[in-house]
């Protein structure tokens, strides 16, 4: 999946990664128990700014409609979230087929 920042349009390269912040992210999603969502940081070179991008997946037996209650949730959570330099970008990762 290609992902641009949601300030410049930038698209963001392997190198934008902030893997020890995506790891802390995740770290903290496992011991609080959050199933069905990844958390990645990436920061843009261009304009200095950051993308938190919460990707949403549904659970095992979650029905359509729930997974999307969930989504809408988790959505609206992150608009209350006021990060210096950082926008939170909520994705879909439903799997094709």
């Amino acid at each position: 999946m290609m992902r641009t920042c949601s300030h410049c349009q930038r698209q963001f390269t392997r190198e934008d990664f902030v893997k020890e912040e995506s790891r802390g992210m995740e770290a903290e999603r496992r011991a609080n128990g959050l199933e069905g969502v990844r958390f990645l940081y990436y920061r843009c070179p261009g304009c200095g700014l950051a993308d938190i991008f919460v990707d949403v997946h549904p659970l095992e037996g979650e029905s359509a409609e729930d997974f999307r209650q969930r989504r809408d949730e988790l959505e609206a959570a992150a608009r209350r979230v006021h990060g210096e330099d950082v926008e939170i970008v909520v994705t879909d990762r439903v799997p094709s087929g």
